[in-house]
């Protein structure tokens, strides 16, 4: 019994001592929740990560994301403590952007992406668990609105304003940003997005975002009716909102329009057009 006590305390230490010298302290741009930064994005670290038998640990996946997101990693998997570090397992850039250390369940990091480029990343307790942000630097200056985009323009860049290829990801993040007028981040903007698919109208919603940009999501499935959902957080106006369909290929019209600032209504139009396409 003595010989069993002291191998059990002998390996409790060595898994201690590995644990609090194996992961870094969060970077300058990896801070919690509660700091000044509010994340528009998030993944989640599903239930059950820590078996590699499972199909998806972090969900999404894949993203696309426009240059100055600010992604929130969520530990929902009440069985395991997970990290998010970037890079892939093992290599010797692992870590060099961000490293969440040891994420309790229910509790997040979060990151905000300020170069374009793919960043894998991956959980160092569970390696198997591996996941990608690609950051785009694409924007579109319209009179009222910026457009920015997680798209992979490739070699065309002056057709279109954005570009959604459904293979290489699918789903792309749309953000769209006020530029004709003040706004205080304080104050709550209503913008109606109404999308077109050659010429006929296939979308039309008002979204309420907390401030000035508003994030919404383009997601790629089989479905045939459009399903929308989020935000991303319990407050109606902070986070990223979804619009899940089929999208076939083809070219695409948004039309963003913001329609009031506060409690009052817009005196004047706008509202900027912004032209896309969708490949597979």
């Amino acid at each position: 019994m003595k010989i069993f006590l002291s191998l059990f305390l002998a390996i409790l230490l060595v898994n201690i001592f590995y644990l609090n010298s194996s992961f870094e302290e969060l970077s300058e741009e990896s801070v919690p929740l509660s700091q000044e930064l509010l994340p528009s994005y998030v993944i989640e670290i599903t239930t059950g990560s820590g078996g590699n038998y499972k199909f998806q640990h972090f969900y999404p996946l894949n993203i696309a994301v426009p240059i100055g997101t600010t992604v929130a990693w969520f530990n929902d998997d009440p069985e395991s403590v997970h990290t998010a570090t970037s890079g892939t397992p093992g290599s010797s850039d692992s870590g060099s952007l961000f490293n969440s250390g040891l994420i309790p369940y229910a509790g997040s990091m979060q990151y905000t992406f300020g170069k374009p480029g793919l960043v894998p990343y991956h959980c160092e307790v569970h390696p198997w668990m591996v996941g990608s942000v690609y950051v785009s630097d694409k924007v579109k200056d319209g009179n009222n609105i910026i457009l920015k985009s997680g798209s992979d323009m490739g070699s065309d860049s002056t057709s279109y304003d954005w570009m959604f290829n459904t293979t290489r990801n699918d789903r792309l993040l749309l953000s769209f940003d006020p530029v004709s007028f003040a706004v205080e981040k304080s104050i709550p903007l209503t913008y109606n997005i109404t999308m077109y698919d050659d010429q006929k109208k296939i979308f039309s919603q008002p979204f309420v975002s907390l401030g000035d940009d508003l994030q919404l999501e383009l997601v790629a499935s089989n479905l045939d009716d459009i399903l929308v959902y989020g935000p991303d957080y319990s407050d109606s106006r902070i986070g990223a909102y979804h619009i899940r369909s089929s999208l076939p290929e083809g070219e695409y019209k948004i039309i963003a329009e913001i329609t009031s600032y506060g409690s009052n209504l817009t005196q004047s139009k706008i509202a900027d057009e912004f032209k896309g396409i969708i490949t597979s």
